[in-house]
């Protein structure tokens, strides 16, 4: 695998160009690298792995996709709100209607009662003969609809392909409008390890006005820094087999970077929203007009510890830069795009296995060096290097080199 010497960089990447787009879904110039699929009449969307492939989608309310193998599968049935009028009603019909058995947990995911559920049962039993399956599912008993969302494993494979089922469930959303929030995967770990009333450790942070504040509870919860490190890791896994090889054609790398990145900004960006209305108020009242905040900003990241992590994603989440206050060029240049998102900035990531290191794209005024990527040109934002927005290291400078990668695909 390619390591960045920006500072990281030990991920690899893949995904394939799904062969089936049918009218159910957005169509290709409405999503990104045909990946993520919203299901217009029941609302759901999903950000499938890369190489992944539309199985069946005969009936919108019986959807799924499957690996190139055919061994993997994401299911997602739905219903009418009123059909079931708990969650456990909907567990019992599924696990009767597939003669299921494991273990199921009751949990809240965004609010509505859900079960997250590991069974196991032979699939394709019609005739007497089946293929045993093990996986992953999430019930949700929501408002305008019930979810059944189900990733299934031939038994064989399931250690092979443990992380991928998970990821793939963990794709999942009711809705555009809760695209931004951790997935049901995410969500019921850090339910599982709430740390309940014990007392949170006190983290305080140098604002860039120079005042010291301490951080809110919810970034420096040690349960909330783990469980976004555990999604990363997790998905660094699925991103590993994609590298390019010397002397092998590699796969789609750039489509499987991207919805890493993708992956573990939706787990963290509803996260950072208290952090940056910190630092709206406090440039705010130093008197720091709103079109300057992104280069002040830059300028007390670029303050921040260089560090790098001995993990496989060799990437520090958001929450973990900002109570440590210390990252690396792909860590601190998430952090950076997230806190801009929520100022009302749009911006990008930019990287590069070539250069080994990543930057972030922002679309302001300003002089100095720009990347265009969907017909728009990005300034370019440095993290690592005290130098003013605009400025790149002259070796990083051709724009063949970088990747751009938009991480909230249903903006713009």
């Amino acid at each position: 695998m390619q390591t960045f010497r920006c500072q990281k960089w030990t991920v690899t990447v893949v995904t394939a160009v799904l062969a089936l787009v049918l009218s159910l879904f957005l169509p290709p110039s409405a999503v990104h690298a045909q990946t993520i699929f919203q299901n217009p009449e029941f609302h759901w969307v999903v950000d499938i792995p890369v190489g992944w492939e539309v199985l069946d989608a005969e009936r919108a309310d019986f959807v799924s996709f499957t690996d190139p193998e055919r061994i993997a599968v994401l299911q997602i049935i739905s219903f009418p709100g009123d059909r079931f009028v708990t969650v456990q009603e909907l567990d019992s019909y599924i696990r009767t209607s597939f003669s299921a058995s494991g273990d199921a947990v009751p949990f809240r995911y965004l609010g509505d009662h859900s079960i997250f559920a590991d069974y196991r049962f032979v699939a394709g039993s019609g005739g007497g003969r089946g293929i045993p399956v093990r996986g992953y599912m999430t019930f949700i008993n929501g408002g305008d609809f019930d979810y059944a969302v189900m990733t299934f494993v031939v038994e064989d494979h399931y250690e092979q392909l443990h992380d991928v089922a998970l990821s793939a469930l963990d794709s999942f959303s009711p809705d555009l409008t809760r695209r931004q929030l951790p997935g049901p995967v995410s969500a019921f770990y850090t339910a599982a390890a709430d740390a309940g009333d014990d007392e949170l450790p006190a983290s305080e942070i140098i604002l860039p006005s120079g005042k010291q504040a301490l951080l809110p509870e919810t970034i420096r919860d040690p349960v909330q820094i783990d469980g976004s490190q555990v999604l990363i890791e997790r998905e660094a896994r699925v991103l590993a087999p994609y590298a390019p090889v010397p002397g092998r054609e590699p796969p789609p790398w750039q489509q499987a970077w991207r919805r890493y990145f993708r992956m573990v900004y939706r787990d963290n960006v509803e996260r950072l929203v208290p952090v940056a209305e910190m630092l709206f108020h406090d440039l705010a009242s130093a008197g720091v007009p709103r079109d300057q905040m992104p280069e002040e900003i830059l300028s007390w990241l670029q303050g921040a510890e260089y560090r790098r992590t001995p993990s496989l994603s060799d990437l520090m989440n958001p929450l973990w830069c900002l109570v440590d206050f210390a990252g690396d060029c792909d860590s601190l240049g998430l952090t950076y795009a997230i806190l801009l998102h929520h100022l009302g900035f749009d911006a990008i990531l930019m990287v590069s296995l070539e250069f080994a290191h990543a930057v972030v794209g922002v679309d302001i005024p300003g002089e100095g060096a720009r990347f265009p990527f969907e017909e728009r040109q990005w300034l370019v934002a440095e993290l690592t290097a005290p130098v003013p927005i605009g400025q790149i290291d002259q070796t990083m400078s051709d724009i063949t080199g970088w990747v751009g990668i938009k991480l909230d695909p249903t903006a713009w």
